[in-house]
C-alpha cells in the first residue's frame, strides 16, 4: 500500500539465462477532506423501506466524526461521535414531523485534516 505513485519492475530468469521485465505503475490519488470527498445530503426520508432511512455522513475517509442536529429552535435533537451511528429521525423515541432540521459537523479524515460544515437537511416522510 504506497503512500504516493510508484513503478514496480520485476525481473524474472529461467534456467536458461532468458531475462525478462515486467513493470507495474501504481498511482495514488490521495482523497481531499472536503466536499469531494465527504458527502452529506441535503434531504432524507426514515420511512422504513431501507431507502435513505437515516442521515449519515457518507466517506471512505473520516477517521473522527462530530456530528449535531437541532430544531427550528435551536434545541440539539441528536448527537453522536460515533461514524456508525446516525440520525434516524427521531427525538427522545418519537418520531418528528417532515421538516427543515439544521445540522452541524465536524470530522477528521485519514489524511489528518479536518473538516466542518454546517447546513439544513429536511425530514420528509
Amino acid at each position: 500500500m504506497p503512500k504516493e505513485s510508484i513503478a514496480y519492475v520485476v525481473t524474472a530468469k529461467n534456467k536458461d539465462g532468458c531475462i525478462d521485465k515486467f513493470t507495474v505503475s501504481v498511482v495514488v490519488i490521495l482523497p481531499k477532506c472536503d466536499e469531494t470527498d465527504v458527502y452529506i445530503p441535503n434531504a432524507f426520508s426514515p420511512n422504513g423501506d431501507n431507502n435513505n432511512d437515516v442521515f449519515r455522513i457518507q466517506s471512505n475517509f473520516i477517521d473522527e466524526v462530530e456530528l449535531s442536529i437541532f430544531d427550528r429552535w435551536g434545541e440539539k435533537i441528536f448527537e453522536t461521535k460515533d461514524k456508525n451511528f446516525w440520525w434516524d429521525g427521531t427525538y427522545k423515541g418519537k418520531l418528528l414531523p417532515p421538516d427543515v432540521y439544521g445540522y452541524y459537523f465536524k470530522v477528521l479524515c485519514i489524511d489528518g485534516n479536518t473538516y466542518f460544515k454546517k447546513g439544513n437537511v429536511t425530514l420528509i416522510r
